[in-house]
């Protein structure tokens, strides 16, 4: 019989972690200490997999579906409109997010040219 490790698992850990930080709602939940850092580096892996117009495409969609049916928690005028406030608000934050991506990478290609 195997012993059980006195370590808890990634996923009973991150769950841990997330339970405790939901108390304190501005901490951040995901970004490691690494990407806290540097958090270029997450906007870079996430632009890397993510055009922009496949994310204005997704994000239509789970709009359009959480509109699109008469019962569930967006049955309201209220809870729609601030799904849709939201829903704005994200595309600006992507949109802003990308620019300074390629702000980023822009200068980093400079950087590299004059080596």
């Amino acid at each position: 019989m195997k012993k059980k490790s006195s370590k808890a698992s990634p996923s009973k850990k991150t769950h841990k972690k997330e339970k405790q930080q939901r108390k304190r709602p501005e901490q951040l939940l995901l970004l490691s200490e690494e990407e806290q850092k540097q958090p270029v580096k997450v906007l870079d892996a996430f632009f890397d997999c993510y055009h922009l117009k496949d994310l204005r495409e997704v994000l239509w969609d789970w709009l359009v579906a959480a509109l699109g049916t008469d019962s569930g928690i967006y049955d309201r005028g209220r809870e729609r409109s601030n799904l849709i406030f939201l829903y704005k608000q994200i595309e600006l934050l992507y949109e802003a997010a990308y620019v300074i991506h390629k702000i980023q990478s822009v200068q980093k290609n400079d950087r590299k040219k004059k080596k």
